[in-house]
């Protein structure tokens, strides 16, 4: 099985609202939107991203650069990483927190899952954190 596959899988059985995109799965939990990639090239690789946590401005780019590299030294499999955008007119980038892991041939998804999202989240308020001290 796939990434996906699992995951999917896994989603359903918890009673979650999945959402089919071309970039991968979407759904809700804790109140905060993920999503996991669908990487083509590499049906193994789990790629849990919660997307937006942070808009990012000329005003705080550096700040959010520094504040993503303290992220990436701090959390031992959660990347933080700026994500630059174009919709139509508008252009603009925000911060978004990376989990990903190669899964065996059968991962427990079980424990996979809620420590990735658990991570995801400590790693976005720990973001927020920073940003938000003056």
């Amino acid at each position: 099985m796939t990434a996906r596959q699992w995951v999917s899988k896994y989603l359903k059985e918890k009673g979650f609202a999945v959402k089919r995109s071309d970039l991968g799965l979407n759904f809700t939990s804790q109140g905060w939107n993920f999503l996991l990639w669908n990487d083509k090239d590499d049906s193994t690789l789990f790629r849990l991203t919660l997307p937006g946590v942070f808009d990012v401005t000329d005003d705080n780019f550096a700040r959010a650069i520094m504040a993503c590299n303290n992220i990436n030294w701090k959390y031992k499999v959660v990347k933080a990483v700026l994500y630059e955008y174009e919709d139509g007119k508008e252009k603009g980038a925000s911060v978004w927190m990376c989990y990903e892991q190669q899964l065996e041939m059968t991962p427990d998804i079980e424990a996979l899952m809620p420590r990735a999202i658990q991570s995801l989240l400590s790693a976005s308020e720990t973001f927020i954190k920073e940003m938000n001290e003056e």
